[in-house]
């Protein structure tokens, strides 16, 4: 179940996954060990105190956790998560990077950091993510 377009690309990435155009998430960098993306805070990002919305601290993770896993040509969705909340910001750029922690036949592990323009840790998140096929 190989991807038929290059998950490498950034731009063809994001043409194949839109919740990342909606939401303004620019890849940085892509690779089978370690991705990067960022996204710029804006009003429709934040919750009612004005800060970035935990489900978009959680939304970051997830999706540089797929890319990182995705990075091998196979196709992936998130089995489960573990998220801890360290703190939040307001405004700027949060920056995501996806980690491998390990890559077996069935289940990848990726770590997620969740920072600040500061590089302060706002999340730290570990995703499961499960092969769909070789």
């Amino acid at each position: 179940m190989k991807e038929t377009w290059n998950v490498l690309d950034p731009d063809e990435y994001v043409k194949h996954n839109p919740f990342m155009g909606y939401t303004n998430m620019k890849i940085e960098k892509i690779s089978p060990e370690c991705s990067e993306i960022s996204m710029k805070i804006t009003h429709g990002v934040t919750n009612l105190m004005g800060m970035v919305h935990g489900g978009m601290l959680y939304a970051l993770a997830d999706v540089v956790t797929g890319l990182t896993a995705r990075a091998d040509g196979r196709k992936y969705v998130t089995q489960s998560a573990h998220i801890n909340f360290i703190r939040n910001v307001s405004e700027g750029t949060v920056y995501a990077k996806g980690i491998l922690i390990r890559r077996g036949r069935s289940i990848t592990i990726v770590r997620s950091e969740v920072t600040d323009e500061k590089g302060d840790l706002l999340a730290d998140v570990t995703v499961d993510m499960f092969c769909l096929g070789e």
